[in-house]
């Protein structure tokens, strides 16, 4: 069935990518990070992919994001980044799933299933998201180690700042970790500090053998941001958002275009309505200054972007002519102008937001 409206995942951009954080980690184990339907991407044919080049972690956000891919058919190793709830305990053991432990609370919940769990210990270190303080973890890592259906299988922590130039806070909140670790007596379990920012921009993070794994979604994406980096060198962004004309008119001078006519065509202007809406994903905040590629040109966005269109302005017929038609392509963003960090800098957001935000009525079709 022909649609106007899809995602493109290139699995070969991807595949590079995976090479290109494999060769960067070393030895250090990749967790591939999946969540979120690895980003918007996919999870299944993400997933097929890691594994493919020898992953054998997968990290999600919910028991329902696992159960997913185990539905899929994939068999790796799952952990469940979202401390356990007692109504779902059961199906760690029926998904074969492994928990984060956040708490004695959580210690407690697990002590009650009849199946043993691994743990991997989350340590606040600075995130002030899920976690104790690191004096504060002592006892709850020996809890663990004392339950007969506990396995404790790493701890880790999260950084808060390692996307930034100044990375005094994260040396903070590492240092902070390997206090906890020599306070323990040495390293229990394997260790993991790093996600996809820290890795390229903080090495101690990625330092085998002291650090085990790696915790990597968004560089796999190719959509890694950091200080004059967009991406790092050897990444690529994996997606490409498309639509296509749906309608071409041409309007007087004063005509209004869309909700709250706060567009009004400043002369004869030829009008485009392009098939995809803020309910495919595009944001409303792009009629601020927003661009689509068609064919090898770029046109504003024009008016209050709509549920399933918005328009763009082709310009003056009798100034400079358009051959813009009906079914043509239109890129939301793609590999050139304009790029998703471009759209998201346009937003004030971040580019995990636009591809995270790119709905499940969009199709997405895999090349390689």
């Amino acid at each position: 069935m022909p649609v106007s409206t899809h995602a493109e995942v290139h699995l070969g951009r991807l595949n590079d990518n995976i090479d290109a954080v494999q060769h960067k980690l070393g030895s250090v184990e990749l967790i591939g990070v999946v969540k979120a339907n690895a980003y918007g991407h996919g999870s299944i044919a993400v997933s097929r992919a890691l594994i493919s080049k020898g992953v054998t972690k997968l990290a999600v956000a919910t028991v329902a994001e696992a159960i997913e891919l185990r539905n899929g058919g994939i068999g790796d190793d799952i952990i469940v980044l979202a401390p356990p709830m007692e109504d779902r305990l059961s199906l760690y053991a029926d998904f074969n799933l492994q928990a984060v432990v956040e708490s004695e609370h959580t210690v407690q919940l697990l002590k009650q299933a009849h199946h043993g769990i691994q743990c991997h210990v989350k340590i606040d270190t600075g995130m002030g998201r899920l976690g104790q303080s690191p004096e504060e973890s002592i006892d709850l890592i020996r809890s663990i180690e004392r339950a007969s259906n506990t396995e404790l299988a790493s701890i880790w922590t999260h950084f808060a700042r390692a996307d930034e130039s100044d990375l005094s806070f994260t040396r903070n909140q590492f240092d902070r970790f390997l206090g906890l670790i020599k306070a323990l007596g040495g390293a229990p379990a394997p260790l993991h500090t790093a996600a996809s920012a820290s890795a390229y921009a903080f090495p101690p993070s990625i330092e085998y053998p002291l650090m085990s794994m790696a915790r990597i979604g968004i560089a796999l994406y190719g959509l890694l941001a950091l200080p004059g980096q967009r991406p790092p060198a050897g990444l690529n962004p994996i997606m490409e958002f498309f639509t296509k004309v749906s309608s071409v008119k041409t309007v007087p001078p004063g005509t209004t275009v869309s909700y709250g006519s706060k567009w009004v065509s400043p002369s004869v202007r030829r009008i485009a309505t392009i098939s995809a809406g803020y309910a495919d994903g595009v944001p409303r905040l792009l009629n601020q200054g927003g661009v689509v590629r068609i064919g090898q040109a770029l046109y504003p966005i024009i008016g209050t972007i709509c549920m399933d269109m918005f328009m763009v302005d082709l310009g003056n017929p009798e100034i400079s002519p358009s051959d813009v038609a009906v079914g043509d392509k239109a890129v939301i963003f793609g590999k050139n102008t304009p790029t998703c960090f471009e759209v998201a800098d346009l937003c004030s957001s971040i580019s995990y937001v636009q591809v995270c935000s790119i709905s499940s009525r969009v199709p997405r079709f895999y090349s390689s």
